[in-house]
């Protein structure tokens, strides 16, 4: 026998992590007040029809204890727990969820039980039933015979039309706690002499997300041996671990995109599940984000994180190539954003626009590119390249458009001459973008509120050295993933 159902809950005081509907239910025992009809929704695993069936126990059984517990021992207890009390109906909505079924019920329920003293109908997945088949099952539960009892279990309590929720009283069963079963876990370990390390458990817990079922089946798997070990059971769930992910998030806080599609790179070529690392990884900036309230701006990057890779887990599964949504997760993350596509209604007045662009750029001289005058700011002079290139970062701070400041990242600062900053870039194509006069117009508003003057730009291509100096250290061969990457975008400054 499998250990969930070994360890069912067979009484009221077994049921773990519900204790607002046990309370609710017995009291109403007590008084003889119980309902006719129950509907009982809440996520899987979290004791729904077990519960269900603990008060078919409680309405019959033969000696029931303290707090209208069932004793099961008697012979109605024992039939229920072994699934052959003909008194006890379980319909399962989701293979029998036809008008049929229901009409077959409505006809026999006006017998008298032939066993207990009452008759208990229990309908699991509820929400499956045809429109045609609740409509069948209303009038039954608008006027029930006094010795029937229903309990309707779903996991999609919306689904359930409002005729049907309005006839019933319900309880809704939350997730269980993870504290709540870890110690169930362990009470189960101690029972099957089982030894298990105590962050296994947290992790088995964690990864059930409030299902005692899914946890304990989740333990059932892992034990070998005798043994449960945190590494097995990480392993065996394709979980990367804590410092990997805690890398992964430092290398987009820090906009290094590099390592940031090695790590992905290294997680595909180890088999390592990409949707249960994405899942993991938005987890952590849950956490994060939790601790971080009171950071605005370093608030401001987790909730884009998360969005950002929220979007990709929805996308891994469909994905021709498996880790493409993450690389492209993890690009955007670190800064690069791609501009989407104007809608077709607005390609006219782009054209003109670029029209209008055009002859801009050919009125103004390459040597004097457009500056705003408004400013009333003094051009500057004396300025020291070691300044520029301390002040790098501040200067792309203030680059507020993300593909002028990706485009700006492939240049870099070679001297400064005659009130000019001669910037050479690796790629032609940024060095284009940067040369257009609304771009470089952005960039000259940014070097002056970082030095305070205005600053003249002049832009070139950095010469390419094919023969490799005997001084210079041949450089570690990258991952075929990365050395794309770095063609198209560039390093980083």
């Amino acid at each position: 026998m499998s250990l969930y159902l070994k360890y069912r809950p067979q009484d009221f005081k077994t049921v773990v992590g519900q204790d607002h509907v046990v309370q609710t239910v017995q009291n109403a025992l007590k008084h003889g007040a119980l309902s006719h009809a129950y509907l009982f929704a809440g996520p899987r695993g979290t004791g729904k029809t077990s519960m269900a069936r603990i008060i078919a126990k409680a309405l019959n059984c033969l000696s029931p204890a303290a707090n209208c517990e069932p004793c099961n021992q008697c012979a109605i207890c024992e039939g229920i727990n072994q699934a052959r009390l003909v008194d006890l109906i379980e319909i399962d909505a989701a293979s029998n969820r036809g008008i049929d079924e229901i009409r077959d019920l409505r006809e026999k329920i006006v017998f008298a039980p032939s066993q207990a003293k009452t008759k208990v109908y229990i309908i699991d997945e509820v929400h499956m039933l045809t429109k045609e088949a609740f409509n069948a099952l209303l009038k039954t539960l608008e006027e029930p015979p006094s010795h029937a009892y229903f309990i309707l279990a779903t996991t999609e309590a919306h689904k359930i039309p409002e005729t049907i929720v309005s006839r019933c009283q319900q309880f809704t069963f939350k997730r269980i706690g993870m504290d709540d079963i870890v110690q169930r876990l362990k009470k189960i370990a101690i029972e099957e002499k089982v030894e298990a390390d105590a962050d296994a458990l947290k992790l088995i817990a964690r990864i059930a997300n409030g299902g005692l079922r899914d946890a304990i089946g989740l333990f059932e798997q892992m034990v070998i041996d005798g043994v449960i070990r945190y590494e097995h059971v990480a392993k065996n769930l394709g979980l990367t671990g804590p410092v990997l992910i805690e890398t992964f998030f430092r290398s987009l806080m820090e906009k290094e995109p590099m390592k940031a599609l090695a790590a992905i790179h290294d997680i595909h070529a180890q088999g390592q599940n990409l949707i249960q690392f994405t899942a993991e990884l938005i987890a952590y900036l849950r956490e994060q984000m939790l601790l971080s309230l009171d950071k605005k701006e370093h608030i401001a990057a987790i909730l884009r994180f998360i969005d950002i890779f929220s979007l990709a887990k929805q996308q891994i599964p469909q994905a021709i190539i498996p880790q493409l949504p993450l690389e492209v997760a993890a690009i955007k993350a670190c800064g690069y954003m791609v501009q989407e596509p104007n809608p077709p209604a607005e390609k006219k007045e782009e054209a003109k626009l670029k029209k209008r662009e055009t002859k801009k750029e050919e009125i103004i001289p390459a040597a004097e590119p457009a500056y705003p005058e408004t400013t009333g700011a003094v051009a500057i002079k004396n300025l020291t390249i070691e300044s520029v290139r301390e002040n790098w970062q501040r200067i792309l701070d203030h680059i507020e458009t993300p593909f002028i400041r990706m485009s700006f990242m492939d240049s870099e600062p070679v001297k400064f001459e005659d009130g000019a900053l001669h910037l050479a870039f690796t790629s032609a194509t940024f060095k284009d973008k940067i040369a257009k006069a609304t771009n470089q117009a952005e960039v000259h508003k940014a070097l002056e509120r970082v030095f305070g003057g205005k600053i003249t730009i002049k832009l070139e291509l950095k010469k390419m050295n094919l023969k490799p100096d005997a001084d210079t250290p041949k450089k570690k061969e990258k991952p075929n993933v990365i050395t794309m990457a770095e063609e198209v975008f560039g390093q980083n400054p």
